[in-house]
């Protein structure tokens, strides 16, 4: 790599880079403008309805404004005026007596003719245009996705562009186009209109954002990269001075997007003087150019004595041009190893940088300060945050940068939820900070992508991560919708996509003083491993011989299936107790008690469907409203039902009356679980899930501390007892308690009974074995629709579904407990004592009585019999940090997706009972697949091709109509059969993968990360109130995402189970059965 030498003999910063970084100042301003632009062009101002159609009434004309605003409008539970309702009639008692109670009581209608805004702050914006307030202010939002769903297809755009056809020609098209579509999306006649201008607007922009700093990183030496790349992004910082400035001055949305996009007017000019990138045009072949800019950078440089013998022939040698020029695509960053990893975590790291970076941006009303004071501090923190960000990227390099930068932003954002709004300064301060390390990490990631990725595809690369990005940006303001279920519900998910990401980054190499790579090849050359050659390969096979020994007493005996079976019936509570709230949680058909209107002679003469057409609106598919009702009869209805529409509506005031037609008592009919309470409904699956998240980080840890056996007994009690309390509940607070400690109790069953048996079986059986135990869940499942059937009163059903574990409880006292953890934690003589029992069982007792428990260590050598590990041990070390970061995003996905296919059993258009039967028969030929397919082409492959195509069978239901329910069904079993079979591998795949000493921690905490995904899985499906389409999307995406992890895992068919973090550490060579046995 000579040519960086060569930049460094020139100057690789003087008077040439400064020239190149201050002519491209004024195209780069123009970025923060456009992106942060919705703070202000699409402000929501305070409104309230128009109520100039109600002062045909003479008395409501002559009342003053205050009165009028009274009278016609109610009030709030804060007590401020209503925005989006109005009564339909003047209300005088109101406006003489402004009790709440007088208010709450009086029927209301939506807006009847339009809003009246507050333009004491802005004169004009697209809120106020189109009247995007109330049902339509989700179309506020969405001008702000629709522009970074731009940006995000340009970023791919213009990186392909750019390293096929040059850095420089494709920044004057991104110039010229990005002011053209955003003069006229200023001249929109129409809401269509502008969103179209603002996507083009978008695509264009992408290019500035991502060219401009390449060019600059390819100019510069390698002692001066992170000095160049901190202060080509003061000029964001600089831009939102200026934003905040204009956006004063110019509060009219019109004139805004003209005043933001004008400095682009002078870098059309300024371009003429931009040089090519030298380093690109070397990599293509023409030297001759590349002579010329690097002359002419010696020249400005004064540095012209240095390269006076310099040829455009000596330039072919400085870099290894490849001989035959090819044109390179963004698929070939898919194509080698190295280069997938790197594409797939930085495409999670820019995707979560992003994503919180544009949820704190985009909320600045929501602090607590004057909005454009809000903007101004958020844009003067950047400042002192990039000096210091110079010197800690000196410091500590790229990569704990990020990744430090990415979790403090997280804890910011986890400690604004505690801080109520009361609080206001506070809130901001802490925001500000969350803020500042935002763009902290924002500032590092453009540099260390920059960095990563070669020459050939450095542009391909960062306009891959771009888009990412910009669908993390795309995805943060509808995340705000989510405030309507629960106000802290967006703050949660952007503190978890900021810790999340953070993780990843720890995934990356470091590029600090690392020269530039050029080719794909310079990525893909092995490294040098940092032990010392030839002497951990011996003593890896010396320690790794447990396995050979439980081949010899038979690993897959009589003893083996014993074990197997006196666990079944209880694991057969697993499906039980994870899918029990697709029945528990049923809402039936339902309406408005009318009861309370049975107070007159008409009304009592009415037959029951009378009685309903005069009291219950009824919706555009003529069913009744199932959440509101008339204040009072209306017996008009009866005669014409033309204009039924108009006649003001109140939600239920006297509970519910439920259709039992198919159903028994549920959670939603005992309680009340509908309508404006139907959150609480889902939310019992999210509790219990949360209870199964904690569950698997304690049962984890305590298996490695105290044994498989105790805490499989501890689980069996606890669950048994929980789930029986549960079934008898006196109110809703009570059984959600009580189903977190189940769910708890639960999440030690599935994951130590899996890995006790997994330990118990030798190398060549464990596939076998693994398929075999995923069976109870298949039959479990199975099973579960014909005990719903029978006991579907709520109560009874939960019951019925814990009675397994009674036997269960009654059958631990012949389990065995697992004799790898006794060895590894030198407690041989029991061990001993296991091995013995199942060399008899299986009929080998001559090969065990040559044993003794001594020997066993030498079998397998005890790492520290004294340490007591933690979870803080499966990220101490590089692999083991590397594989729990990837093992936890995987279990995350899959979970998440594979309950958001088995907690949507009633959307696909069949009978409840049939549909969870048809889910749990379609998993007997996954499974058996699984088993064919596993030792063939191994974990790795059978796990990635699982999730992808789980992930592209839920994409396909979204393009099928709700009437074609045999297709919806046909396609959801479908995906319902490979994520199964994705559940099925990734229990052995991860118990395969982590060390004996390691191994309950490391499934407790995979399982964490996986009921974390279920957790959030029903919550995702309310999102279908913000867009119809948007769950399927999401898990479209996490299903994705889990198999791109789990393509990165290392492949563990026929490899010996490891022992100790070391053996983790070291590198694994693979084994065949035969290979162990002349081993020895």
């Amino acid at each position: 790599m000579n040519y960086d030498k060569l930049i460094s003999e020139i100057n690789g910063f003087g008077r040439f880079q400064i020239a190149l970084i201050l002519i491209q100042f004024f195209s780069r301003m123009t970025l923060p403008c456009h992106f942060l632009l919705n703070n202000f062009m699409a402000a929501t101002p305070a409104h309230r309805c128009d109520i100039s159609s109600l002062e045909n009434n003479s008395e409501f004309l002559h009342l003053t404004l205050d009165l009028k605003e009274a009278a016609a409008i109610p009030t709030e539970l804060d007590g401020s005026r209503s925005s989006c309702r109005m009564f339909p009639e003047p209300q005088f008692l109101i406006s003489h007596n402004s009790s709440s109670s007088s208010s709450s009581n009086a029927p209301t209608t939506a807006c009847q003719n339009g809003w009246v805004y507050d333009n004491s702050t802005f004169k004009s914006t697209l809120v106020t245009e189109w009247d995007l307030v109330c049902d339509k202010k989700a179309m506020s939002k969405a001008t702000a996705t629709l522009f970074f769903i731009g940006v995000m297809c340009g970023a791919p755009l213009f990186g392909f562009l750019s390293d096929r056809f040059g850095r420089r020609r494709l920044l004057l098209v991104s110039y010229l186009s990005s002011m053209a579509f955003a003069v006229l999306s200023a001249f929109s006649s129409s809401y269509i209109m502008f969103m179209i201008m603002r996507f083009f607007t978008g695509v264009c922009l992408a290019g500035i954002s991502i060219i401009s700093i390449v060019l600059n990183v390819e100019w510069c030496s390698i002692e001066r990269r992170t000095f160049s790349a901190i202060i080509c992004s003061l000029d964001w910082t600089i831009g939102n001075w200026i934003l905040v400035a204009i956006a004063y001055n110019v509060n009219e949305w019109r004139p805004l997007i003209l005043a933001v996009t004008s400095p682009l007017i002078l870098s059309v000019i300024a371009w003429r003087w931009l040089p090519e990138s030298a380093r690109w045009l070397v990599a293509n072949g023409r030297v001759d150019e590349a002579h010329h800019y690097i002359m002419q950078c010696a020249k400005m440089n004064n540095r012209l004595k240095n390269v006076a013998s310099l040829t455009p022939m000596m330039l072919v040698e400085s870099v290894d041009v490849q001989r035959d020029i090819r044109t390179y695509t963004t698929v070939d960053l898919f194509r080698t190893p190295n280069i997938r990893k790197l594409a797939i975590c930085s495409g999670i790291v820019w995707f979560g940088v992003a994503f919180t970076y544009y949820g704190i941006s985009l909320n600045i009303s929501g602090f607590g300060l004057n909005i454009y004071l809000t903007q101004f501090l958020f844009a003067s923190i950047e400042m002192p945050m990039k000096i210091g960000i110079y010197f800690l990227l000196e410091k500590v390099g790229r990569r704990s940068s990020e990744a430090g930068a990415l979790l403090l932003t997280g804890l910011c954002l986890l400690i604004n939820m505690f801080v109520t709004k009361d609080y206001g300064a506070v809130r901001t301060t802490v925001a500000v900070i969350g803020k500042a390390l935002s763009e902290a990490s924002f500032t590092i990631i453009f540099l260390y992508t920059t960095e990563l990725y070669p020459t050939v595809v450095r542009q391909n690369g960062v306009g891959y991560t771009s888009f990412i990005a910009r669908l993390g940006v795309s995805v943060s303001p509808l995340v705000m919708l989510l405030e309507d279920f629960w106000h802290l519900f967006p703050a949660l998910i952007y503190c978890a996509g900021a810790v999340g990401s953070g993780l990843v980054t720890l995934l990356l190499t470091e590029t600090h003083n690392a020269p530039l790579p050029q080719f794909i090849e310079d990525i893909e050359k092995p490294r040098s491993d940092s032990g010392g050659p030839g002497t951990n390969t011996q003593e890896c096979q010396f320690k790794m011989k447990f396995d050979n020994l439980l081949a010899e007493v038979n690993g897959f005996g009589k003893y083996q299936f014993r074990t197997v079976l006196l666990m079944v019936i209880a694991r057969l509570t697993l499906p039980f107790n994870f899918l029990l709230n697709s029945f528990i949680t049923l809402v039936p058909p339902h309406h408005c008690n009318i009861d309370y209107l049975d107070d007159a002679d008409v009304f009592n003469n009415l037959t029951n469907w009378q009685r309903l057409a005069v009291s219950i609106p009824t919706q555009n598919d003529g069913a009744v409203s199932s959440c509101e009702m008339f204040p009072q009869p209306q017996y008009q209805l009866l005669l014409n039902t033309s204009n039924f529409t108009d006649t003001p509506t109140v939600p239920c005031r006297d509970g519910w009356v439920y259709n039992y037609t198919g159903f028994k008592p549920t959670l939603a009919s005992e309680w009340d679980l509908v309508c404006e309470n139907r959150g609480l409904n889902k939310a019992s699956a999210t509790i219990f899930f949360v209870g199964v998240t904690t569950g698997a980080a304690g049962f984890g840890y305590l298996s490695d501390r105290f044994g498989r056996k105790a805490m499989l007994l501890v689980s069996y009690v606890m669950t048994a007892f929980f789930g029986f309390a549960s079934a008898f509940s006196h109110n809703y607070a009570m059984f959600a308690v009580l189903r977190f400690f189940a769910g708890f109790g639960t999440s030690g069953i599935s994951i130590i009974t899996i890995v006790l048996v997994i330990e118990w079986v030798d190398i060549k059986n464990r596939t076998l074995l693994g398929v075999l135990m995923s069976m109870d869940w298949s039959l479990g499942m199975t099973i579960l629709p014909a005990v719903a059937y029978l006991a579907s009163d709520w109560r009874y059903l939960t019951a019925v579904i814990t009675i397994p574990l009674i036997p269960g409880i009654l059958s631990w006292w012949w389990l065995p407990e697992s004799a790898r953890w006794l060895i590894s934690k030198g407690n041989v003589d029991r061990a001993h004592f296991y091995l013995h029992q199942c060399a008899k069982v299986n009929k080998r007792e001559q090969f065990c009585a040559d044993i003794k428990p001594e020997l066993l260590l030498k079998v397998v050598v005890v790492e520290n019999q004294n340490r007591k590990y933690s979870y803080l041990d499966l990220f101490r070390t590089p692999r083991m940090r590397r594989l729990a970061v990837l093992s936890g995003i995987m279990w995350f996905g899959l979970a998440s997706s594979y309950y958001g296919i088995s907690l949507n059993i009633s959307g696909l258009g069949m009978n409840v009972y049939m549909t969870q039967f048809l889910y749990g028969v379609i998993e007997f030929p996954a499974k058996v697949f699984v088993l064919v397919t596993l030792n063939k082409i191994g974990r790795r492959k059978n796990e990635t091709g699982a999730l992808l195509l789980t992930g592209l069978c839920i994409f396909c239901s979204m393009f099928i109509p709700t009437e074609k329910w045999q297709y919806r069904t046909t396609l959801g079993a479908l995906g319902k059969m490979f994520s199964e079979a994705s559940f099925t591998v990734v229990f052995l795949y991860t118990t395969e993968l982590y060390p004996t000493v390691m191994r309950q921690n490391g499934l407790g905490y995979c399982s964490f990360a996986g009921r974390v995904g279920v957790a959030v899985a029903p919550l995702i499906l309310l999102l279908e109130e913000v867009w119809t389409y948007l769950p399927s999307c999401i898990f479209t995406l996490l299903a994705f995402m889990a198999g791109l992890c789990a393509s990165l895992l290392p492949e563990t068919n026929n490899i010996r189970l490891p022992e100790t973090i070391e053996d983790v550490e070291l590198r694994r060579r693979s084994f065949s059965t035969n290979d162990e046995k002349s081993a020895q």
